[in-house]
């Protein structure tokens, strides 16, 4: 028994891409995608009269679709892939560009890849996948291209400004070692600049290589040079119906931005946002509200003081008065407010009473309040009233950022700055929408062969069953066939 083998290498074909390319290959979804889309808005990709043309914006976006659905987002790996990928080849109809080509794309043309993305999202919804009445939001850290080395919080140049001096000191009774003291002061007078710029509320903070990049908590406990990829995830088909990314560490305050982002986009009237309590806060809920949407986020935990002491919930607040009843059956009128909060107290009332013990240590007990505190109210009770459908939260926003990051290999971001940042994460979050897609389409062709399989089995029952009672040639002649 001989081995498998191969065809000889020199010997002659003639085969074209399309035969090599498969019918269900992801390429072909790409190329129908982005054909029907409108491009002609790429001004730097516009025809001139003279010098040599551009490459079309379409092949450029299949390119990178391409490379972020298999994980190849690297310039350089992407131009390899051109001369050698046999479904990339039938894609982009065998171009090479160079890498730096490739690269000057993305970076050129950053809004007009986020304005790509929101239009292919308009699409989705009138074709049905998308209907924008129910999303989730959540957030993920993505590292930024800038590492740790080159970002400097006011802590750390304090720090290092410290180190300086004390080697300043060593190494000015060492005259042999003077091109080190040289040295050493240039890296002080760049930490010193530093310093000044977080003086002056220019940043909080100062990174080298990418200056929007901030220091952020990861979730392995760490911390990291990331980005904040908030990302609106569409309860219908579990589609990515919008994408911001920002460089606030935390979510709080992020709700508003990221839902009224993908309402505007897809003119809806009204809309309902899912969160976690890391999105609880009362002046998103209130520009939520006043933008109709409508936000179900979870109630943060309540901190149990230890000290035994009544808490604010043990307050009853009465919105007609506005005024807090104590458990001991005192009002508590408004007597102060400062920037966001308004204060409650009774301290005639506190003096005389003989639960003090159980509601402060001090004189009197205050009690304080948010002035836009209804909206969180309302929220709550929205939560309350709607567990099942907050429970769909985690399911719906999770999936998409372990898909980019396990599947797709997306862990960093290769572009700097926020508004560029915005384009790479539009071009991950497409990539991941067209898996979706895919995922989607075949599972409703399963679902067709199914109910043809089921449809099969049912009528051979059904003939069995006639050839088992009666005569085979009235069987035959009662469903239509003919004797052989």
């Amino acid at each position: 028994m001989k081995h498998v083998n191969g065809s000889e290498r020199t010997q002659i074909k003639l085969q074209c891409l399309e035969d090599l390319v498969g019918a269900d290959s992801a390429v072909r979804q790409i190329d129908e995608v982005v054909n029907r889309m409108d491009t002609s808005y790429f001004e730097k990709s516009k025809l001139k009269d003279v010098g040599r043309p551009p490459y079309d914006p379409k092949d450029m976006l299949k390119l990178y679709l391409y490379g972020m659905d298999n994980g190849i987002i690297s310039s350089r790996k992407l131009e390899r892939e051109c001369k050698r990928n046999i479904e990339l080849m039938w894609l982009i109809n065998e171009l090479t560009p160079e890498n730096k080509t490739i690269c000057n794309f993305r970076r050129e043309n950053a809004e007009n890849i986020v304005r790509f993305y929101n239009e292919f999202v308009r699409a989705l919804k009138d074709m049905g996948y998308i209907d924008g009445k129910v999303v989730a939001v959540d957030g993920t850290k993505i590292r930024a291209n800038n590492s740790r080395r080159n970002n400097f919080s006011l802590k750390k140049i304090n720090r290092q400004i410290d180190y300086i001096d004390k080697k300043l000191s060593e190494y000015i009774n060492e005259l042999d070692k003077n091109d080190k003291i040289e040295e050493l002061k240039e890296r002080k007078e760049k930490y010193l600049g530093y310093k000044q710029r977080i003086a002056d509320g220019e940043v909080s903070e100062v990174s080298v290589t990418d200056s929007d990049s901030r220091m952020m908590k990861a979730s392995n406990g760490g911390a990291d040079v990331s980005y904040n990829v908030q990302a609106v995830v569409d309860s219908k088909h579990k589609l990515v119906a919008g994408v911001l990314v920002t460089n606030e560490p935390n979510d709080q305050g992020q709700l508003h931005k990221a839902a009224k982002g993908v309402k505007d986009n897809l003119d809806l009237e009204t809309m309902t946002a899912l969160g976690d309590k890391g999105y609880h806060a009362t002046e998103d809920f209130k520009k939520c509200h006043e933008d109709g949407i409508t936000t179900i986020v979870s109630k943060p935990d309540k901190k149990d003081s230890g000290d035994g002491l009544f808490k604010k919930e043990d307050f009853i607040y009465d919105n007609d008065t506005d005024s807090y009843t104590c458990p001991a059956g005192q009002v508590l009128s408004f007597s102060t407010q400062d920037k966001w909060y308004r204060r409650y107290r009774n301290v005639k009332a506190c003096k005389k009473c003989a639960m003090k013990p159980l509601c402060t240590k001090g004189n009197r007990k205050d009690i304080c309040r948010h002035e836009h505190e209804e909206y969180a109210d309302k929220n709550d009770k929205d939560f309350d009233e709607n567990t099942a459908l907050y429970r769909t939260r985690q399911e719906l926003s999770e999936h998409p950022f372990g898909t980019i990051k396990r599947t797709m290999g997306i862990r960093q971001f290769l572009l700097r700055g926020l508004i560029k940042v915005n384009a790479e994460a539009a071009l991950i979050f497409l990539a991941y929408n067209l898996k979706r897609l895919r995922n989607l389409d075949n599972g409703d062709n399963k679902k067709d062969d199914r109910l043809i399989q089921s449809a099969c089995v049912i009528l051979c029952l059904y003939v069995f069953d006639i050839l088992r009672s009666i005569d085979y040639k009235i069987a035959c002649r009662k469903i239509n066939f003919s004797a052989v």
